[in-house]
């Protein structure tokens, strides 16, 4: 019976200590209005100004390649597409063109790493011949490490060999 007796004068006790803590200690804390942060306009146009900007540059642009393959040949729509970076560089002239080129995973990562900056340079050297600057374009390989698609079938392998021309600003 003493133990029933203490067990209930525990809870009891228990239950005004809780109700006090909560009552007198955590309502006030999360009652408390929060204050709110306000960005300066300045930073809000700046971003804007960026989304805007990025809105209206050339989308990225891959150029695909044979297997085992470095050569490319030109075609209209991929002349208009480089006619739109060539404007964009002449209007914003902080901005460079990005040539990375990518290959599948058939064969060693060195071989791939090679193969994919012999696209590179050969994207780079039809982009001088259109009369981009060679001191705008950057060319590097990321090989077989950035797959656009799945390595296992024929379609996705194909879409890894690639190489993509992109806007840095």
């Amino acid at each position: 019976m003493r133990i029933l007796i203490t067990g209930i004068v525990v809870f009891v006790i228990w239950c005004f200590v809780s109700a006090w803590l909560y009552n007198d200690k955590l309502l006030p804390v999360l009652n408390k209005p929060v204050p709110e942060m306000t960005i300066p306009e300045s930073q809000i146009n700046a971003a804007d100004s960026l989304m805007k900007l990025k809105a209206l540059m050339p989308m990225d642009l891959p150029i695909y390649f044979e297997f085992n393959e470095a050569k490319f040949k030109a075609d209209p729509q991929t002349d208009n597409s480089i006619a739109e970076f060539k404007a964009w560089l002449d209007k914003y002239p902080g901005s460079m063109l990005s040539v990375t080129g990518h290959a599948d995973l058939v064969g060693t990562p060195e071989y791939n790493q090679d193969l994919g900056l012999k696209r590179a340079q050969i994207i780079g050297k039809y982009l001088e011949d259109q009369g981009i600057s060679a001191g705008r374009i950057i060319t590097e390989s990321k090989g077989e490490s950035q797959p656009a698609a799945s390595f296992i079938t024929k379609e996705g392998r194909a879409k890894n060999r690639r190489t993509e021309i992109s806007i840095k600003m």
